[in-house]
């Protein structure tokens, strides 16, 4: 039984009987195992040497780790580098200090897990110094970190869960460090080497005995007992017993308590534990008394008198000056009993004053805690919702982006095929002009022969006036003229439209002229296919250049080109 010491043995749950393990053997070892290997070879082998000697064999790992691309176990040997430095100062604050600064280093180079150990950590050195609103926020903060991992190869993560359950119980919310201290016990079976489980078991006893849960205190002393039996941890085995018996005591089940708390009481006394023994004792004569065997009450009151009076603590004379008032009220001396009920009154006082301070600064520790965490949730609630909304116009940004280029690419696709669609419709149509004034050549070549012939034959015949008839009528009709302008306006847009705008006065044959120049045809093709002579064209290029002006060293083509 060690009320008293019950935080000081939380914070030594970590220690273990440890195994001497090498950078280079760790690195061999499966990856869910190695961070255990490194934690072995640091608190065996490392902090047994000086200062110089840990730093370089923790910097050289790192360096290793590093070249093996083993990026876990190279965080945690420079976190070990951060954890030493800090720890070898004498001010917890400073050292808690340092580890924040190294949480500051850790985020900059976005290791998160590895910021939140050392928050972890920065909390640890402020509960030291009794500074536990600061150690329960960044222990805190940090499990948050270590609750979306803590699996597979971060499993060694949950080993962090009972500094924050060790908060709890000082605030008195043993609900709440049930909860972490059972989230340590996740621990895969291969941490049983360096953590002690059956610490942990009895620890989580106590808080159900705190809230009255005795059954559930039953069953976890129990499970602590069974585990000091596996590695035959004789005093663990009594402690567990003995914190059951007084479970029992305070069910009133006296005969199952007795065997406990007397072998609670010698296992005690045969470990040096003189705190333990006396708890003990004093449940001893408690329950002699209420057997009214009273004689070995005394004896257990004559072996704890000088530990009781030695220390001079309020709440073991309180315990010590109660037991000695019933002791002689049973025996009926009465005398005896008047004269140490004063005594018993005085230091019950005296702990009810300590303990209504005790609720006191609880009450307030609880309040200046919860009053800092609303605070440090209200930023990170204004940090989320900035982090948010920058986001958000990102993404809206993003989506713009996105949209615009869509637009613009549909645009850019849109035009590109309608520039395609009317290349192609200007080559058909170029086409088709050539074809169809290819054509109309064809078709005066003809003519010209049937010219050439009749005036070889001199004939009067009918055939021979129809003939003369076709050959006097334009070649380029009317219908042929509409579909030759057709084609023209399709290959050459809006020419006839600027034209007319450039030189006006123009005869629908100089027109036809010029539109044939256009086209680049010499003079002889015009001939033929405006169905006149070639002196004709050449002397209509002529009243036409006079008309317009033309200088001698310009050709229509010249002047056509510009339209």
């Amino acid at each position: 039984m060690k009320f008293a010491n019950f935080i000081f043995l939380l914070l030594f749950l970590c220690q273990g009987k440890f195994i001497f393990s090498q950078p280079d053997s760790i690195v061999a070892l499966k990856e869910e195992k190695q961070v255990l290997a490194l934690l072995k070879w640091y608190y065996d082998d490392l902090v047994k040497k000086d200062s110089q000697q840990v730093t370089t064999a923790l910097t050289d790992a790192e360096k290793l780790f590093a070249d093996r691309d083993n990026k876990l176990l190279q965080r945690q040997a420079w976190l070990l580098q951060q954890y030493y430095k800090a720890g070898r100062n004498a001010s917890a604050e400073k050292a808690a200090a340092l580890m924040l600064d190294a949480a500051n280093t850790a985020g900059k180079k976005s290791w998160p897990i590895t910021e939140a150990e050392c928050w972890h950590y920065s909390g640890s050195f402020y509960f030291s110094g009794a500074m536990y609103v600061s150690a329960f926020e960044y222990m805190q903060k940090a499990q948050n970190v270590f609750d979306e991992y803590e699996t597979g190869k971060y499993s060694y993560l949950l080993r962090y869960a009972d500094g924050l359950a060790v908060c709890y119980y000082q605030f008195g919310e043993y609900g709440q460090a049930i909860k972490y201290m059972k989230k340590t016990k996740l621990l895969p079976a291969w941490w049983n080497t360096f953590i002690y489980f059956p610490s942990i078991d009895n620890t989580i006893a106590l808080c159900y005995q705190q809230l009255k849960q005795y059954d559930s205190a039953a069953a976890w002393y129990h499970r602590s007992y069974e585990g000091a039996a596996t590695v035959r941890d004789s005093f663990y085995m009594a402690l567990a017993n003995g914190n059951l018996g007084v479970t029992y005591y305070s069910q009133q089940r006296f005969d199952e308590a007795l065997p406990l708390v007397e072998a609670d009481y010698l296992a005690s006394n045969r470990a040096g534990e003189k705190g333990s023994a006396f708890n003990a004792a004093m449940i001893l004569v408690a329950i002699y008394i209420k057997k009214g065997q009273t004689a070995t009450a005394q004896k257990y009151m004559d072996l704890s008198r000088s530990f009781a009076h030695g220390t001079g603590e309020a709440v073991l004379l309180r315990n010590w000056y109660e037991n000695l008032y019933h002791l002689f009220q049973a025996k009926g001396d009465y005398k005896n009993t008047a004269l140490f009920a004063d005594s018993f009154l005085f230091y019950k006082d005296s702990v009810t004053a300590l303990r209504d301070k005790k609720a006191y600064n609880q009450a307030v520790l609880k309040i200046e805690t919860e009053k800092h965490l609303n605070e440090v949730n209200q930023l990170e609630s204004k940090r989320k919702a900035q982090i948010l909304l920058r986001n958000s116009l990102l993404v809206g940004l993003l989506l713009l982006t996105i949209i615009i280029f869509l637009w613009v690419n549909r645009q850019l696709l849109k035009r590109n095929k309608e520039k395609e669609l009317a290349q192609q419709q200007l080559q058909f149509a170029e086409q088709e002009l050539i074809n169809y004034t290819h054509q109309l050549k064809e078709k005066t070549d003809v003519l010209e022969q049937l010219r050439n012939q009749i005036s070889t034959e001199n004939t009067k015949s009918e055939r021979t006036d129809n003939i003369n008839s076709l050959l006097a009528a334009t070649i380029l009709t009317e219908d042929d003229w509409k579909k030759f302008r057709q084609l023209f306006e399709k290959v050459y847009p809006g020419f006839f439209i600027h034209l007319n705008e450039r030189i006006s006065d123009l005869s629908a044959t100089d027109i036809r002229l010029l539109a044939l120049a256009k086209l680049k045809l010499p003079s002889k093709d015009m001939a033929s296919m405006l169905g006149v002579g070639y002196d004709a064209v050449k002397k209509a290029k002529q009243r036409l250049r006079k008309k317009i002006n033309l200088p001698d060293a310009k050709d229509l083509k010249d002047l056509v080109e510009l339209i």
